[in-house]
């Protein structure tokens, strides 16, 4: 017989339970541009607002954002970018949002429940 889960479980236990999704390094994961919602490696749930967005909005919430996660692989694995690395990582990246060449980034907006902003940027390869 199988054991019930406990009532108290939450939602970052349960997650933390699976098995990294790293080991398909985005094979049969679904994009989470292409979502309205997802929730990431930490368990945390987002909506979102807008995007692809324009260069000089993604800048800004490069800057801003309460975070900034890059989906390396088509969103197969996510990159927690820092407050003291968006910098460096906005520069490295900047000239290759929409671009034809690999790899190139998409920007997007995503916004928690309790109200916290989300600059997600796709790596395409």
């Amino acid at each position: 017989m199988s054991e019930k889960r406990s009532q108290t479980t939450t939602l970052a236990e349960m997650m933390a339970a699976l098995p990294p999704a790293r080991d398909s390094y985005g094979r049969g994961i679904p994009s989470p541009a292409g979502r309205e919602e997802f929730v990431d490696d930490t368990g945390q749930r987002w909506r979102k607002v807008r995007g692809p967005l324009q260069r000089n909005l993604a800048k800004r919430l490069a800057l801003q954002a309460d975070e900034m996660i890059i989906g390396e692989g088509g969103g197969g694995h996510f990159r927690h970018v820092p407050s003291t690395g968006r910098a460096t990582t906005w520069h490295a990246i900047k000239n290759l949002l929409g671009a034809t060449c690999t790899p190139s980034y998409r920007p997007y907006e995503f916004a928690s429940g309790d109200g916290r902003t989300l600059l997600y940027v796709e790596e395409s390869c």
